[in-house]
């Protein structure tokens, strides 16, 4: 008899053990529902000049409604992802070249995708320059409740200012191995533009307190740019957002 209590209040421990597990479980899932993932780590690419491919992209892209950006293997290109289309711009091909289809085989140096069904819209009320926009972003992602101690990916569609942007184009024979950020001293060859005014799709990852794997080192931030009627697509240095942009964030 006693033998007997003794196993019923096992499997009532181990039911109050698995409900609590699936409890938590669906409760990181209902509050992180974009699945983001990243590969490479940007560090590594710039101190240990680790360029060569660490994802197909094929695999990395696979599920429905997938957003990316990244590095194509041995720093050869820019890698942009919107709603499961893919914009590669290999640097040998200049600015203004990009492939829709993905190479057979080829891969990702670096990499952070998501995927997101449905985006939460938000109007952007003024012109902004990039450092107001990064607080605009996080101050609408904590009051629409996403958790900005995470990371977490966005868009901007809309009316663009003063875009510089550029498309890397192998390892830069001259680096030193000390990243010195936009301007200064980069670990690949940079193809460069910029465009006073145009309208585009910037395609954004906010990484929190993880600076230095999918951004650079000591930032929170990756963007790239989409200008879809020129074919264009690559990494953004600065921009400046118009008033009446939209930010989309996702659905929680």
């Amino acid at each position: 008899m006693k033998g007997e209590f003794i196993m019923i209040q096992e499997k009532l421990l181990i039911t109050l053990i698995l409900c609590l597990l699936f409890s938590s479980a669906s409760s990181l899932q209902a509050a992180e529902p974009f699945d983001l993932r990243h590969y490479g780590n940007f560090k590594k690419m710039v101190h240990m000049k680790k360029v060569d491919g660490v994802v197909d992209l094929d695999t990395a892209l696979a599920g429905p409604h997938a957003y990316a950006v990244g590095a194509i293997k041995g720093g050869n290109g820019e890698i942009t992802v919107i709603d499961s289309e893919v914009w590669l711009a290999y640097g040998k091909d200049g600015l203004g070249t990009t492939q829709r289809r993905i190479p057979e085989g080829e891969q990702a140096a670096l990499l952070v995708t998501a995927q997101v069904r449905n985006w939460k819209k938000i109007v952007v009320p003024k012109k902004m320059t990039e450092p107001q926009l990064h607080d605009f972003i996080l101050e609408q992602a904590e009051r629409y409740g996403l958790n900005t101690k995470k990371p977490f990916p966005f868009l901007i569609e809309g009316p663009l200012q003063d875009v510089r942007w550029h498309v890397i184009s192998g390892p830069n024979p001259e680096f030193s191995g000390h990243f010195k950020g936009h301007g200064g001293e980069t670990p690949f060859i940079q193809l460069k533009e910029h465009i006073e005014r145009t309208s585009g799709i910037i395609i954004g990852f906010y990484s929190a307190n993880v600076k230095g794997v999918f951004t650079h080192p000591g930032e929170s931030w990756h963007l790239h740019i989409l200008i879809r009627d020129k074919e264009r697509a690559g990494h953004v240095d600065e921009v400046v957002v118009g008033k009446g942009a939209v930010l989309k964030l996702p659905e929680i």
